[in-house]
């Protein structure tokens, strides 16, 4: 506060403090999408990136991603002054304008898309422009206060920054940047819906009235879901690292991490508790990770022993 007792954000209404951006941007959701985007480029590019290139895309698909949040956090603003965990967020507690998170979305959102399109290629750009559309528009604007299959539409926009890092590379779409899309797009329901079921987090869902799956349909249809969601993840996981050529040595691995998460996704259905559907939520929040960590180091492997 100055002396007046304004902040810098009502002296500069144009401006959004840097201390607010790791919020406003959701700075681990974008920091993971970043990670699939990059660590999707090292396995198509091993064992000769380029540095050059994976900076590029690296900020291109920065804005884009932090472009697209700071956009739904001025869609989502009335929703958010709802919910007790989004309560306290710049745009609901009135740290900052409306207006200002959705100026910066949009010079965000086209700078990622421009800048992929320049120093790229022509169909990475379209990738990331497509994640903004079914993120900003399809998921965001369209379908999150319509009906609970939003998610299905959230998590398309989740893959296509690990497509845009594969296409970054080969310049196409490939079997493999479609398995890329698909492992996201199945784990990202999995995660949120996990987390959806907690409580806490129902609780604020029904009051906003957005229809999340376990608000419209109950936790035990949401279980067996989030169950279905993990067998699919497990076999498509499996199923990249063949596409990747892996040696079976190096798949081993990948094998064993998708059969830890269908347990856990098993278990929570047979004995739902919060204690089971924690460990769930934060195994899987670390599953994406740790599998293209993986899939890059058994690209490494596979080459070595051959």
């Amino acid at each position: 506060m100055s002396e007046h007792g304004l902040t810098t954000a009502d002296r500069h209404p144009n401006f959004i403090p840097f201390s607010m951006y790791g919020e406003l941007i959701k700075g681990k959701q974008t920091s993971l999408l970043i990670y699939t985007t990059v660590f999707a480029y090292l396995i198509s590019a091993h064992p000769y990136p380029v540095l050059k290139d994976l900076i590029l895309l690296t900020i291109s698909m920065f804005f884009a991603v932090s472009g697209s949040t700071l956009l739904n956090m001025y869609i989502d603003r009335d929703i958010d002054a709802i919910m007790p965990r989004t309560q306290n967020r710049p745009l609901p507690s009135g740290k900052i304008s409306a207006s200002t998170v959705r100026n910066h979305g949009f010079i965000f959102s086209v700078s990622g898309v421009f800048g992929a399109a320049y120093f790229l290629n022509m169909l990475t750009a379209v990738i990331i422009a497509l994640g903004l559309f079914f993120d900003v528009v399809v998921y965001s604007l369209w379908l999150k206060r319509r009906t609970k299959w939003s998610i299905v539409f959230g998590g398309i926009a989740g893959g296509l920054p690990a497509m845009a890092g594969r296409t970054a590379v080969i310049g196409k779409i490939d079997l493999v940047a479609v398995l890329f899309l698909l492992f996201i797009l199945l784990w990202i329901p999995l995660h949120i819906l996990t987390l959806a079921t907690l409580p806490e987090n129902l609780e604020g869902y029904r009051n906003a009235g957005v229809p999340m799956w376990p608000v419209v349909a109950g936790i035990r249809e949401t279980r067996y879901v989030v169950t279905i969601a993990s067998f699919l993840d497990g076999f498509l996981l499996i199923a990249t690292g063949y596409a990747l050529r892996l040696h079976m040595l190096a798949q081993l691995p990948l094998i064993l991490f998708g059969i830890v998460l269908i347990r856990l996704s098993v278990q929570n259905f047979q004995n739902p508790n919060h204690i089971t559907t924690f460990k769930l939520f934060k195994f899987a929040s670390m599953f994406m990770a740790i599998a293209y960590l993986w899939m890059y180091m058994g690209v490494a492997i596979s080459m070595w022993i051959r």
